[in-house]
């Protein structure tokens, strides 16, 4: 990043040169790699079958709780996620309890804070899965969700 240093002075590389300071990234680049490589033994196409059947099943179990909002399309190739509203019951609450129970979750804006704006809601509660996720994962969530939205309606 830089071509000379004195007591007195310093002068710099060019940019972006000057901004790619000290050791480069090897491990993060062998990481990739051998990430490349299981993903590849596995097949994408498997990653995908799975992600959709996850997230089929998500949705279906989330069309049948009462007062549940799911944010976002529903076609049937969305991903392995779904963003949730709860009228009433703030993200941030409904992922505290439901992280009491052992489901792990994100609330919040998840980046798209114009988004949440656009659909009248302050943030949601997101379930999301990937290649380790397994069925009786989600359905834990479902099966916790309802016991959570009861635990909260009992307060109002």
């Amino acid at each position: 990043m830089i071509t000379t240093v004195t007591m007195e002075a310093a002068e710099f590389l060019p940019p972006p040169h000057r901004f790619e300071a000290g050791t480069q990234r090897v491990s993060q680049a062998i990481a990739l790699g051998a990430a490349v490589d299981y993903l590849s033994e596995l097949g994408m196409q498997r990653v995908v079958a799975h992600e959709a059947a996850l997230g089929a099943r998500l949705l279906a179990g989330l069309a049948a709780i009462d007062g549940v909002r799911v944010l976002g399309a529903t076609a049937e190739d969305r991903v392995g996620l779904a963003a949730i509203d709860v009228p009433g019951i703030h993200a941030h609450d409904l992922g505290q309890y439901l992280d009491l129970q052992g489901i792990a979750l994100r609330v919040g804006h998840h980046c798209a804070q114009p988004l949440h704006r656009r659909l009248g809601v302050t943030a949601s509660t997101r379930a999301s899965s990937y290649l380790y996720t397994t069925p009786d994962e989600i359905d834990a969530f479902l099966t916790a969700l309802p016991a959570a939205l009861a635990y909260f309606r009992s307060m109002q």
